[in-house]
């Protein structure tokens, strides 16, 4: 019997000090005259606190000017982002048609007081302590017309 309430104490502390982990999906697109976006969203998050989000976009265009302008874009938003604020991983490549972004934003690294000061929007998807909540990114990914399950 010991070795059973052991087992469960033992158990039960795990869950306690790791959280419960929780991948929230969202994703969306966007057809446009001469190019496509699709986007997904992959939210990891432990006590409704979001730890990382992992984007992966994919936009796919016949003009290749129009691939090159995103990359250019992008690279210098995501580029931006880090050095203001950290926690950003990234890679944008171009492939024939398609331009592909996969996008990693450690929230544990990245400095959401200093984000949401900047952009005072954000304070609508954060807590108390200036944490990003799950609720608030899903709000916030919805409100792009993003669609989670």
């Amino acid at each position: 019997m010991k070795k059973i309430a052991s087992v469960v104490l033992v158990f039960a502390l795990c869950l306690l000090l790791t959280g419960c982990g929780k991948t929230l999906k969202c994703s969306s697109s966007s057809k446009q005259v001469d190019y496509k976006i699709s986007t997904d969203y992959s939210i990891k998050s432990s006590g409704g606190i979001v730890k990382s989000v992992t984007i992966k976009q994919v936009i796919t265009s016949k003009k290749k000017k129009r691939l090159e302008d995103f990359k250019s874009q992008l690279t210098e938003q995501y580029e931006t982002n880090n050095k203001s604020y950290g926690g950003y991983k990234y890679k944008v490549n171009i492939n024939k048609n398609t331009l592909t972004a996969d996008v990693t934003i450690d929230y544990t690294k990245f400095n959401v007081e200093k984000f949401v000061k900047a952009n005072g929007a954000m304070k609508e998807y954060v807590n108390k302590n200036n944490q990003l909540t799950l609720e608030g990114a899903k709000k916030m990914y919805k409100s792009t017309g993003a669609k989670c399950n």
